[in-house]
């Protein structure tokens, strides 16, 4: 476990780094006070049972509950770790499974990862700008036990690898979570409609790895949105 003396150093350079470039006083989900939200976009994905699921369900519950009915307004950024905070013991969160390092593990706050990656995923097809994602290290899952495309999640470690996603929008994006014993779901409301893309992924094995592209469909040439390696 990291100790408390380079936790403090660490988050002050990622902090110290998001002012020098400007970003930092952008963060932030800001309280719900407007009425009226005509269009909707929802992403669904399943909680698979695993030896972990409790303390994952307990750690989404209390990180759902800082994000749940806020609003990112327009050039705002969103900072899964800037609306967290440091996930500990104090605050209840317990174990869940993690990957580290290209192993599987047990940590506080581990099972976070599938919050991260339902935003970025839901980010991606709708064209928000991403400043900040991380992949995993290492792909664990078959087709039928994968909660989520190869390629669309999002790995976060306090304080550093945070998903950062700026509101490319010229109007504010209302955040709402539901989360069951099976099922996440992400809502993201607007005044106005949102068009939702489809993506593409181009997967090619090497050497015991395998490199995920991923591509969203736009009227003209497909965006790369990230190419990423993962150990096999």
């Amino acid at each position: 476990m990291i100790s408390r003396l380079k936790l403090i150093i660490k988050s002050s350079r990622r902090t110290l780094g998001a002012i020098l470039k400007g970003n930092y006083f952008q963060y932030g989900l800001q309280p719900n006070k407007i009425s009226e939200w005509n269009e909707e976009t929802t992403l669904s994905l399943p909680i698979f049972d695993s030896p972990l699921k409790v303390g994952k369900l307990q750690n989404l519950r209390i990180a759902i509950a800082n994000l749940n009915g806020r609003i990112l307004f327009p050039g705002k950024i969103f900072s899964f770790w800037y609306e967290l905070g440091n996930p500990t013991l104090a605050k209840g969160y317990t174990e869940g499974r993690v990957i580290r390092n290209g192993l599987v593990g047990s940590e506080i706050a581990g099972g976070l990862c599938q919050l991260s990656g339902i935003i970025y995923y839901l980010s991606l097809e709708l064209g928000l700008e991403v400043l900040e994602r991380f992949p995993h290290s290492r792909d664990l899952y078959t087709e039928n036990t994968r909660f989520t495309p190869l390629g669309t999640d999002a790995s976060v470690v306090y304080p550093t690898k945070d998903l950062r996603i700026q509101n490319s929008f010229p109007f504010p994006l209302l955040f709402e979570f539901d989360l069951t014993d099976t099922v996440l779901r992400f809502r993201i409301r607007s005044e106005k409609p949102l068009k939702r893309a489809k993506l593409y992924f181009q997967q090619t094995n090497h050497n015991g790895h395998s490199n995920v592209q991923v591509f969203r469909e736009t009227n003209e040439n497909p965006i790369l949105c990230s190419s990423d390696d993962y150990l096999l």
